[in-house]
């Protein structure tokens, strides 16, 4: 994890370094109209550092299978979005799976994530600043995570989950003419102490009663894009996640005291994707999502696409 930190902070110096000192009026007709020529849709993982204008919507569903030691595990998330302000979007972020063994299948509410995003700094053709914003979130507990049946899984953490973290954005003209957009998120979350009753995600018996505390996770992700063509977009992303300690504490049925702590855990993985954009409103992107086997964490693989608008 330590070198995705390291990694992460080398890459946001050069991203910024290229901008100070350009505002030639040459280059910026070049980055105009190489900005004119090329529409994107976002890579699979890493967050715009751009806001909406005042009064526009933005929505982006994802539908996604992920597969993991041979089971699948589908389900749809993806961003809706308000412009409150030219420098303020606010959004939600909803979650829901779908099961499909035998004795589960049924659409399951996953925890929502409330989103607010404020821009720091905003990239021009003139004016060739990173696009930095500070994200302030909040993850909803609407999964289900405890008084699970002997057969149900759940999908949830049952916690109030406060999140902070800076999204950078920036662009860089070839010397092709086409243009490599570059991000950056640090994403970081403070879940709060929650109670846990009977079965629930964190592996309690039917008669325990008590309290969980899930732990932080951080992620930093680095994501670039390709302007292929004017329409077509080759998108990339890198991913690290460290999860700290979850804490479960409380009584069995016998009134025996539970105290469970598991280990911290942490993994990488990459997510190649091609975006298709038909109009400077409307795209779609085609990735998958590779996570080999990490610290305490399983491999996964997890196609998805996504089809963005912009109203």
């Amino acid at each position: 994890m330590k070198v995705a930190w390291v990694l992460g902070g080398l890459i946001a110096w050069c991203v910024a370094a290229p901008a100070s000192g350009q505002t030639d009026a040459a280059k910026a007709e070049r980055f105009a109209a190489a900005m004119k020529d090329a529409r994107w849709t976002g890579p699979l993982l890493a967050s715009n550092a751009e806001t909406l204008p005042h009064g526009h919507f933005y929505t982006e569903p994802y539908f996604f299978d992920g597969i993991s030691g041979g089971d699948h595990h589908p389900g749809t998330s993806g961003f809706y979005q308000y412009g409150l302000a030219d420098n303020w979007t606010i959004g939600v972020q909803p979650f829901f799976s779908v099961g499909t063994q035998r004795f589960n299948r049924d659409i399951a509410v996953g925890d929502f994530k409330l989103l607010s995003q404020v821009r720091l700094s905003h990239f021009t053709p003139e004016r060739r600043v990173p696009s930095v914003a500070l994200v302030t979130n909040l993850v909803l507990p609407t999964g289900k995570h405890d008084h699970l049946g002997k057969v149900r899984s759940g999908h949830g953490s049952g916690s109030f989950a406060p999140e902070i973290g800076i999204n950078v954005q920036q662009y860089f003209l070839l010397k092709s003419g086409r243009l490599l957009r570059g991000r950056i998120n640090v994403l970081k979350d403070f879940p709060l102490r929650n109670k846990v009753s009977g079965r629930s995600v964190y592996g309690t018996g039917a008669d325990f009663r008590g309290h969980a505390r899930p732990g932080s996770k951080t992620s930093v992700i680095l994501g670039a894009e390709y302007s292929l063509t004017k329409e077509w977009v080759l998108a990339f992303d890198i991913e690290a996640d460290h999860w700290g300690k979850t804490k479960v504490t409380g009584r069995d049925g016998n009134g025996a005291v539970v105290k469970r702590t598991s280990p911290r855990s942490w993994n990488i993985g990459f997510a190649p994707a091609v975006e298709y954009n038909w109009s400077d409103r409307a795209g779609a992107i085609v990735g998958v999502w590779i996570v080999p086997n990490g610290h305490n964490t399983q491999s996964s693989v997890t196609p998805a696409i996504a089809i963005q608008r912009f109203w």
